[in-house]
């Protein structure tokens, strides 16, 4: 059985314009039921003849480990989901908004590129030297 792909938490991914990035693209692979990478990987061979995406990246992009520095990537990844979740990535973002929504892969695009100008998030730390120091109590663990 696949591994369920789960949204990075924020200790795995802390604020960041590639957070940002990473949870838009995550919203369209949610709406398109999860579906395995090798599903993504396979709609994408149908769809663009030339073009391939292999399923480390497209796990890598959803688990925020990198952010493609080719748009086609990242185009095709959303295109497919897209089709998926029966979405038009060229309608706009958010329906019934007062000034003018950007469509859903003009609004990943602004996402992806402010992604990639933003300086690198720092390495989540876990434990162990590099951790933060705890705070002690002078009392007895009893």
């Amino acid at each position: 059985m696949a591994q369920v792909l789960k949204m990075p938490t924020t200790t795995e991914l802390p604020d960041s314009p590639q957070r940002k990035f990473v949870e838009e693209l995550f919203a369209y692979y949610r709406d398109a039921g999860r579906p395995a990478l090798r599903i993504i990987t396979d709609d994408i061979a149908a769809q663009f003849d030339a073009f391939t995406a292999s399923r480390e990246t497209i796990r890598r992009m959803l688990r925020g480990k990198t952010v493609p520095v080719n748009w086609q990537v990242v185009d095709a990844v959303l295109t497919v989901l897209c089709a998926r979740a029966n979405i038009d990535p060229d309608t706009e973002r958010w329906e019934g908004s007062y000034d003018d929504s950007p469509t859903h892969r003009k609004n990943l695009r602004n996402l992806w590129n402010e992604a990639l100008d933003a300086p690198p998030p720092p390495p989540a730390q876990a434990s162990g030297w590099g951790a933060p120091a705890r705070s002690y109590s002078d009392e007895p663990p009893f």
